[in-house]
């Protein structure tokens, strides 16, 4: 059986961070306004990811991940989901956006499977 491999947001921040980054836990906990003990415990799963939109952020702006990385989407979508609740930047958006509830609702009605949801995200970015 092919199972897929689940990665925590701790992982993939850390995976990021010295892999790609090359930045070690106590100059990136510097960068991200962070006790060095706090980031090791996001890390290894010992503690939540950070809750808040800006704080994410800060750390992939550390992490120098651009806007449209789909790599930060992930890591709010980590984030979130370690806590059970909605990814910040989600949240954020339902706020300031009061015609987001009407199209979840929607797309929750229709009970679309994962592959039409992304088909239909698609069309959204080539149409609007």
């Amino acid at each position: 059986m092919d199972k897929k491999v689940e990665i925590t947001f701790g992982q993939m921040l850390k995976r990021i961070r010295v892999e790609e980054a090359d930045i070690g836990l106590r100059a990136f906990a510097n960068m991200i306004d962070m006790k060095p003990s706090n980031l090791s415990n996001i890390e290894r799963g010992r503690i939540s990811p950070p809750a808040s939109k800006e704080a994410i952020d800060k750390i992939c702006d550390a992490l120098g991940l651009a806007a449209n990385d789909s790599r930060r989407d992930e890591l709010f979508d980590l984030a979130a989901k370690t806590a059970h609740r909605i990814p910040a930047d989600v949240a954020e958006t339902i706020k300031e956006n009061p015609g987001v509830p009407v199209l979840v609702r929607t797309v929750a009605n229709k009970q679309l499977t994962e592959e039409k949801l992304k088909e239909l995200s698609e069309y959204i970015k080539k149409f609007y």
